[in-house]
């Protein structure tokens, strides 16, 4: 196998979810920027990094363990990583076979597997589980899947994972069994390329997905089971990018859309709805628990960012605040418990 020398990949939001981060670059932002846990009774816990200036939290499950990635103390190389209350932020990414240099890690199941992404030493990219108590898989790759553009996004408790494959040029998603190491391709909703986001329990997914324009530049929300396939679920606003960004068990989607920011909720007894702001006019949704609980972000009058959480499609978001009282923070999932995981600006 090739050597791994994984990065992680931080573009700009608008780059159909390859920015876990939400806006992030590739390098420490000079702006020191910490993962974060929120709850009710002990609002927001700053995680702490792994020595360097950053860390996300991105995914958490219903046990309160948080997947998400750091840097190290040199500021340039990050590391995906496990935190739980009773151990703190553990390093998993220095655990990666084939002397890997970088990794991240996206989402995490309540059996402890975690969605991971890397690349190889020629550029191509790695989609890829972690699963406790050190035993990695990475997905099955052809000569003709090296590509830079690979991504694992979403993993559910069945530990399968959905992300993208770039094939022929073409962003197309994916559901993937660890266990019985098969692959099975979200195929476009009527046009070129499709993202997986997120998974469910039911291993149905959402995304995005591109429809035919003259040039596949137009991307809505979709929703795909092997049974039915893909489907279109619309865009917000008429926007040009419209993406599933996290899924229920009961199949209810939350997302967002480009360039005005609004998040949205989907069923199919409601189709696609707009979601509330804190007064501003940005917002976007990332998570949804069972109980119809959302998790994002949304943005004050004054044009400042703060994670938010909605406890009903219909209801006006809640302010989850900063670890510092100022600044920006960003929320990027939820679980069972009304727990909400992200990351927050620093002093």
């Amino acid at each position: 196998m090739k050597k791994l020398t994984l990065i992680i990949f931080c573009a700009a939001l608008a780059a159909a979810f390859n920015s876990p981060a939400g806006g992030q670059t590739d390098r420490a932002a000079t702006t020191p920027i910490h993962a974060v846990v929120w709850d009710a009774t002990q609002g927001m816990r700053d995680l702490g990094t792994l020595g360097g200036a950053n860390s996300y939290g991105l995914g958490i499950n219903d046990r309160g363990i948080v997947v998400g990635y750091s840097y190290l103390a040199d500021n340039v190389t990050f590391h995906a990583f496990l935190w739980s209350p009773s151990r703190g932020m553990i390093d998993i990414g220095a655990t990666l076979p084939s002397a890997a240099h970088n990794t991240w890690g996206v989402g995490i199941s309540n059996r402890g597997a975690a969605a991971v992404t890397g690349f190889l030493s020629d550029g191509s990219a790695l989609p890829a589980a972690f699963a406790l108590p050190g035993l990695w898989r990475h997905l099955p790759l052809g000569t003709d899947l090296l590509q830079s553009l690979n991504r694992s996004y979403g993993i559910n408790d069945a530990n399968q994972v959905t992300g993208q494959y770039l094939i022929n040029n073409s962003k197309t998603g994916f559901l993937w069994d660890p266990a019985t190491s098969t692959i099975t391709y979200v195929r476009a909703i009527g046009g070129y390329n499709t993202i997986g986001v997120a998974v469910n329990n039911l291993a149905h997914i959402t995304g995005a997905g591109s429809v035919y324009d003259g040039a596949y530049s137009i991307y809505d929300a979709l929703f795909w089971s092997s049974d039915q396939g893909s489907r279109d679920i619309g865009s917000l606003n008429g926007s040009d990018f419209t993406a599933g960004g996290g899924i229920n068990n009961n199949d209810e989607v939350v997302g967002y859309n480009l360039p005005e920011l609004g998040g949205f909720y989907w069923s199919e007894a409601t189709g696609m709805l707009p979601l509330q702001s804190l007064g501003g006019s940005v917002s976007a949704a990332f998570g949804i628990n069972s109980s119809g609980t959302i998790a994002g972000y949304g943005g004050l009058p004054g044009g400042t960012i703060h994670a938010a959480l909605w406890t009903h499609y219909t209801s006006a978001p809640q302010d989850l605040g900063t670890l510092t009282g100022s600044g920006n923070s960003y929320g990027k999932g939820i679980n069972s418990s009304g727990q909400v995981v992200g990351y927050s600006e620093m002093p």
